[in-house]
């Protein structure tokens, strides 16, 4: 028997166990929504949101369903996960 099994059944024995589970992750709401049209996620990076340049989500997207200005626009993790996975064939994004 190890240390850590000896300290569980301490805590039993206490009556001190607790529920606890892994330690999961609370997120606050964002301050980037994501720019894909319809989609309410949050692209941050605390998120899993990512930043693309326009020309390449346009490529993935019509020009209407993006939603911003500049050179890169900030996408949440689901919709960066479709663009990645229509981009998959296009050999022009591989080095």
């Amino acid at each position: 028997m190890g240390f850590k099994s000896k300290a569980r059944r301490a805590k039993e024995a206490d009556g001190t166990s607790s529920t606890k589970k892994r330690r999961g992750r609370d997120l606050e709401d964002g301050e980037k929504p994501c720019a894909v049209k319809g989609c309410d996620n949050w692209a941050d990076k605390s998120h899993g949101g990512r930043s693309i340049a326009f020309d390449n989500l346009a490529d993935v997207w019509d020009e209407d369903d993006l939603v911003g200005e500049g050179r890169r626009l900030a996408i949440c993790k689901p919709c960066y996960r479709h663009y990645k996975k229509e981009k998959k064939e296009d050999e022009s994004q591989t080095w």
